[in-house]
């Protein structure tokens, strides 16, 4: 029999063995991994709590359920994301562990609204999706949102203008403002406070005079707590890595780590910039770049976005594609057409 409970930290080795075994195949197949322990990078954005399922002793599989202050037409409001989905290999395919994790959702999630998420998926793991998108009896129904384009920048391609700045201690309601404004255009994209931003860790920065914001961002580095570790590469670019890297570096493109090494990012995130057209962006990101602490600037857009061209052509960013779901256990909400642009790095 499946028991799935909340997870406490007697389960901390075997929730981080899980994310280490349980890697995300692709031509190179990555571990999202939460060393040394899950609980350092918990509830650094809204709160979150994380289940386990065992068969007896062993532990087989396990999801995670935040809820996150975001904007869903353009209003405040908190909903719940489900993450960090893994079932180990001798239980992928059983159906009935499947039903047991989501008929644990409304009883374990401590949510105000146990009846409505939103996830994302990786838009090339074809068969989670065709599996979550068949309307199988007693799982929640998967409503396709849109698609999200996460971008990993390579610092080489930055350049310091001089346009951030760092935030005074006094400007943390202004930066607040002004984020909100601008993320309320979009589904599911956060809610900031000060009292959230100090509880990300993260560095904020503006651009223009104090008591005047124009735009703003945090470079967020969560490799202390949260990695991306490189577990495989198909054949040919195994034999390959040390070429390809080393022309990833005349190019000024991004080097890939070797096996089992982790990528050496930080996020772009709670990014304002105060107008989507490419002349605006393309300059705060090279200055975002330049003051970058890793080797990597990771930031993601709805697949929409028509700066998306220009910063494609600029940066030569490795990409990142998934689909934004509602997960619905009633019926689906009647949510209007705004883009879906999620902070990707709290997901």
């Amino acid at each position: 029999m499946i028991d799935l409970s909340l997870a406490g930290a007697a389960d901390d080795a075997d929730l981080r063995a899980m994310l280490r075994s349980n890697p995300m195949p692709g031509w190179v197949t990555l571990s999202l991994e939460r060393e040394p322990s899950w609980a350092a990078g918990q509830n650094r954005f809204g709160r979150e709590r994380v289940v386990i399922a065992r068969d007896g002793t062993t532990a087989v599989g396990m999801y995670a359920c935040a809820e996150h202050p975001v904007h869903v037409d353009g209003r405040p409001a908190n909903l719940g994301y489900l993450g960090g989905l893994r079932v180990n290999p001798a239980y992928r395919h059983r159906l009935r562990v499947l039903r047991a994790g989501y008929a644990s959702i409304p009883r374990l999630s401590g949510i105000a609204n146990p009846n409505l998420w939103y996830t994302s998926i990786a838009a090339e793991n074809r068969p989670a999706r065709r599996l979550l998108e068949a309307g199988l009896a007693d799982l929640p129904r998967y409503v396709a949102l849109g698609e999200m384009l996460t971008l990993a920048l390579p610092k080489s391609r930055g350049k310091r203008l001089g346009r951030w700045r760092p935030i005074q201690a006094s400007e943390g309601q202004a930066l607040c403002r002004v984020h909100n404004a601008s993320a309320a255009r979009f589904q599911f994209a956060p809610v900031l406070t000060p009292e959230g931003m100090a509880t990300t860790g993260a560095t904020f920065f503006v651009t223009g005079e104090s008591g005047c914001i124009d735009a703003c961002m945090a470079i967020w580095n969560q490799q202390a707590y949260k990695q991306v570790v490189a577990r495989a590469y198909r054949p040919a670019l195994a034999a390959a890595l040390p070429l390809y890297n080393a022309w990833a570096r005349l190019a000024r493109r991004i080097a890939l780590p070797r096996l089992n090494q982790a990528l050496d990012q930080s996020f772009l995130a709670f990014f304002a910039p105060g107008s989507d057209d490419a002349a605006t962006l393309i300059p705060l990101i090279q200055d975002a770049l330049a003051i970058c602490p890793s080797q990597v600037l990771t930031f993601g857009c709805h697949a929409a976005h028509p700066a998306l061209p220009a910063l494609l052509r600029t940066f030569k960013p490795a990409l990142y594609r998934t689909v934004v779901y509602a997960v619905c256990f009633d019926s689906p909400p009647a949510w209007d057409a705004r883009p879906v642009q999620p902070e990707v790095a709290i997901l």
